[in-house]
């Protein structure tokens, strides 16, 4: 599913309704803010940024991007206001069923009324038409003032356990859209 998060980023920054070139918008000092627990022992496998967005990829100390048992991936779409979190969900559903024709879809718990609105949900395959392994990814996606933040965690699994979720959904519920 890390190619359907390629893709869906290609496409969210293709979309000039949503990341348009906006002087209003702020693009600087809003932030999402996630502490990824010590007692987890994350690394930072990847961290880029161009104007447009900017993608953290978080993966076990002893883990290579290449070869991850658990990923998290953090990634701000600079500019992305007034989408909304439904739709956000929707495309990455639908990307998802563009290289997996098994991808499940499974809308969990969404707040539109929040300063920042936000929505979690899976999405789960038992693989790839094209081979590739099983994975299932928890997302949380909140839409900021001036960007779009779109987050999940992800493991080689065709399903994700009830604990797992429960401890996830506590871990995303601790973000924080900050002003710095």
């Amino acid at each position: 599913m890390i190619r359907l998060f390629i893709a869906t980023l290609a496409l969210i920054c293709a979309m000039p309704v949503w990341a348009q070139d906006n002087p209003s918008v702020q693009r600087k000092g809003e932030s999402l803010m996630l502490d990824w627990p010590d007692s987890e022992h994350w690394k930072v496998a990847s961290n880029q940024e161009s104007k447009e967005v900017q993608m953290l990829e978080l993966i076990p100390e002893k883990e290579t991007l290449e070869n991850w048992t658990e990923m998290g991936n953090m990634l701000s779409i600079k500019g992305a206001v007034g989408v909304p979190v439904d739709v956000a969900m929707n495309m990455m559903y639908n990307e998802a069923k563009k290289t997996s024709s098994t991808a499940k879809l499974t809308f969990i718990e969404k707040d539109e009324k929040a300063e920042y609105p936000w929505i979690l949900f899976t999405i789960e395959t038992n693989g790839f038409d094209d081979g590739g392994a099983a994975e299932s990814q928890l997302w949380y996606i909140v839409q900021g003032k001036s960007a779009l933040y779109t987050n999940f965690r992800a493991v080689k699994k065709a399903t994700i356990s009830q604990a797992q979720k429960e401890k996830w959904i506590r871990f995303f519920k601790t973000a924080k859209v900050v002003n710095l």
